[in-house]
C-alpha cells in the first residue's frame, strides 16, 4: 500500500473519529442549554429535538414556560423566580412539558448562575433530563454540569449579530486563551480573526433561510485544526439574534487515535473509569467481551461470564422475564432496557440497569450488540420507598385518622359502586345513618380527650357489630356515622341496627348528661328497592332519606331507631 493510500485511510478514520466527537453534545442523554436574564434560551444542543419535539432554531429566543402548559407554567415560573432572585444554583426541579404532537414529557433541570467578569448576572447554565419513563433517577448534581458542558472536549459558545461572546464554555476558552468571563463580551476577531469571515458567511446563510455546512478551521500560527459546527438561532418573532458555534480539536483526535493504537489497555482503562460497565454480544446474544468490573461485582470468571452462566448470577424473580425481553430484542432488534437485581459479592442483591443497542451491517443483518450495565440500587431503593409511601397516602387519603374507619370520602366512593351494582342486580340497598346522643354534652362535660376516646370506642363496636364481609361501616363526621349494607331490605336492615344499639348500650360508658345516664345512640334506615324505586337516579336520595329517618329519631326523643322509605329528593350527598 502507497504512503498516498495509507494517508486516504487514516484520513477517513481520522472523519470518522471527527464525526463521532462532534456528535458528543447533541447525543448526550442531557439536554443542553443557557438561559438570559429574562430566562430566554440563548443556546440549545440538538437534544431539544427529542425531548420537546422541535429543533434548536425553534428554541432559542424562548422560555422553558412558553412549552409548558399554563398551570404548569405558573408553578414552575414561581419556584424559578424565586430561584433567580438568590442567585442560587438549583437541581432536580421537576416540569412538565408538551411537545407539538400533543404528547407529554417531564423534565428535571438543573443550572447554576453566570455572572460576567463585573459580577453581573446574566442568566443560568443547565442541563434537562428525560423522567418521563422515571428510567432516570432524579437529583442530578452540579458537577454534571461542569462535566457535560464546560469540561466537555468541544468549544462551545454563542455570538451575537455584533460578533461578540455572550456564552464560553471552558473548551472554547481554552481555544481563545482566556477564562470563561474573560471572553464574555468581547469581539470575536480578536481572539479569532480567521474566524471572523466563516461567522460572516454564516449570517448571510442564515438571513436567507439556508444551513450553514460544517467547515475546519485553523489557528494561523498554531499546529492546530478545528472541525467547526455554526447553526444560527432566532428568537420568537424567528428574527435572527445569533449563531451557536462548536469547535472540535481534529488534532487532539489524532493524538487520541495514535494513542489508542498504541495500547489497548489504555483504551480499557479507559472504560474501567465509566461509571456504566460496557459490555458487547454477537447477533445471538452471546458475550464477547465486559468489563472486569462485572467480574469483581459478581465474583465469577470471565470464563463464566461469556459462557453464559451470568444469568445464574441474576435474581430469581426477574430472571425468566429478563431472558424473554432479551430473547425479543434478538429477534426483533429492538434496545434492550430491563432492571434487574445480580447477586453482588459485598451488598448482596443489587439492583442493576441492562441496557442494550443493536450494530446493524451493511445488508441490514445485526453484527453486534453494543451495551452496559449500572448500578442503580439506591435510585431503585428510593424509588420502591416512594411506591410504599404513595400507598400509605392512598390508605391515609380514604381513612378517618380518629376511629381507623372509612372516611366520608371513601363512603361515596363504596355506596356509588354498591348503588351501581344493586341497580344492575335488582337487589336491595340499605344505609344506615348513625349518631351519638347528646354527644356535644358529653364532650363539654368529659373533655375532648374523653369524647375521642369514646368515638373510638364506638367505632370499634361499630365496626364488629357487622358480621358481613360486605358491610361497610364509616365516620359520616363528627359524631355521626354510616354503615352500608348491600344485599339487604329493610326487615334485614332494622335487624342488624338493632343489634348496633344493644352493643352501644352493652359498652356502659356513663354520660350524666344524657336522659339515659349512658352513651346510646340513635339511627335512620333507608332501603332502596330498586324493583320499587324506578325513579331513584341518584345514590344521594337514598342517604337523604336514611337522613331524615336519623333526625325523626332524634326528634322523637333519642335512642330509637326510625325508617324513611326512598324518594326523589333535590339535596346531593
Amino acid at each position: 500500500m502507497s504512503d498516498e493510500m495509507k494517508l486516504e485511510s487514516a484520513d477517513g478514520l481520522l472523519l470518522q473519529q471527527m464525526a463521532s466527537l462532534r456528535d458528543i453534545i447533541d447525543n448526550n442523554s442531557d439536554w443542553i442549554w443557557e438561559v438570559d436574564t429574562q430566562g430566554r434560551y440563548v443556546f440549545s444542543s440538538n437534544k431539544c429535538i427529542e425531548f420537546l419535539g422541535v429543533p434548536p432554531e425553534k428554541v432559542l429566543g424562548k422560555t422553558p414556560f412558553d412549552f409548558m402548559p399554563p398551570d404548569e407554567a405558573k408553578r414552575v415560573g414561581e419556584q424559578f423566580a424565586a430561584i433567580v432572585e438568590r442567585r442560587a444554583p438549583f437541581g432536580g426541579l421537576l416540569n412538565r412539558n408538551i411537545r407539538p404532537d400533543g404528547t407529554e414529557v417531564i423534565l428535571e433541570t438543573s443550572g447554576v448562575p453566570l455572572f460576567d467578569n463585573e459580577g453581573n448576572f446574566r442568566g443560568y447554565r443547565g442541563i434537562d433530563r428525560n423522567l418521563t419513563s422515571l428510567d432516570q433517577a432524579p437529583g442530578q448534581r452540579l458537577f454534571q454540569l461542569e462535566t457535560i458542558y464546560s469540561n466537555a472536549p468541544v468549544g462551545l459558545c454563542f455570538i451575537d449579530l455584533q460578533m461578540r461572546y455572550v456564552t464560553v464554555n471552558d473548551a472554547m476558552a481554552n481555544i481563545i486563551g482566556l477564562q470563561p468571563y474573560e471572553a464574555i463580551g468581547r469581539k470575536v476577531g480578536v481572539f479569532l480573526p480567521g474566524l471572523s469571515p466563516l461567522l460572516n458567511n454564516a449570517l448571510e446563510l442564515a438571513q436567507r433561510n439556508e444551513t450553514t455546512p460544517d467547515r475546519e478551521f485553523s489557528i494561523p500560527g498554531k499546529n492546530q485544526v478545528f472541525f467547526v459546527r455554526i447553526k444560527a438561532a432566532c428568537d420568537t418573532q424567528n428574527q435572527l439574534n445569533g449563531l451557536s458555534v462548536a469547535m472540535t480539536d481534529i488534532t487532539s483526535l489524532k493524538r487520541m487515535e495514535r494513542a489508542l493504537r498504541e495500547s489497548q489497555e489504555h483504551y480499557r482503562n479507559m472504560v474501567e473509569l465509566n461509571p456504566q460497565i460496557p459490555w458487547t454480544a454477537d447477533p445471538r446474544g452471546l458475550l464477547n467481551d465486559v468489563s472486569s468490573r462485572f467480574q469483581r461485582i459478581t465474583g465469577m470468571t470471565r470464563q463464566d461470564i461469556l459462557a453464559d452462566k451470568w444469568i445464574q448470577s441474576m435474581h430469581i424473580e426477574d430472571r425468566r422475564a429478563a431472558v424473554q425481553t432479551w430473547e425479543h430484542c434478538l429477534k426483533t432488534g429492538a434496545p434492550l432496557d430491563i432492571e434487574v437485581r445480580f447477586c453482588h459479592v459485598d451488598r448482596g442483591w443489587n439492583w442493576m440497569r441492562i441496557r442494550a443497542a443493536a450494530s446493524y451491517a451493511s445488508d441490514g443483518s445485526i453484527q453486534r450488540w453494543y451495551g452496559t450495565a449500572e448500578d442503580v440500587h439506591e435510585r431503585k431503593l428510593l424509588e420502591l420507598k416512594l411506591v410504599k409511601a404513595n400507598r400509605r397516602l392512598e390508605i391515609q387519603a380514604r381513612t378517618d385518622s380518629l376511629t381507623k374507619l372509612p372516611n366520608r370520602r371513601e363512603f361515596k366512593k363504596v355506596l356509588s359502586h354498591e348503588y351501581m351494582r344493586a341497580k344492575r342486580n335488582r337487589t336491595p340497598l340499605t344505609v344506615v345513618m348513625i349518631d351519638i346522643d347528646y354527644f356535644k354534652h358529653f364532650n363539654d362535660h368529659y373533655g375532648h380527650l374523653s369524647g375521642d376516646a369514646c368515638l373510638r370506642l364506638v367505632a370499634r363496636t361499630l365496626r364488629k357489630s357487622l358480621k358481613r364481609s360486605t358491610d361497610v361501616v364509616t365516620r359520616f363526621g363528627g359524631e355521626e356515622f354510616a354503615a352500608i349494607l348491600p344485599d339487604t331490605d329493610l326487615k334485614g336492615a332494622w335487624i342488624v341496627a338493632q343489634h348496633i344499639m344493644e352493643s352501644i348500650e352493652a359498652l356502659g360508658i356513663k354520660h350524666s348528661f344524657s336522659e339515659f345516664n349512658r352513651v346510646t345512640i340513635s339511627q335512620g334506615i333507608a332501603t332502596y328497592m330498586p324493583d320499587q324505586d324506578p325513579d331513584i337516579e341518584d345514590q344521594s336520595d337514598i342517604v337523604s332519606a336514611a337522613d331524615e329517618a336519623l333526625y325523626l329519631s332524634k326528634n322523637n326523643g333519642r335512642n330509637q331507631i326510625n325508617a324513611m322509605p326512598v324518594s326523589v329528593r333535590f339535596n346531593q350527598l
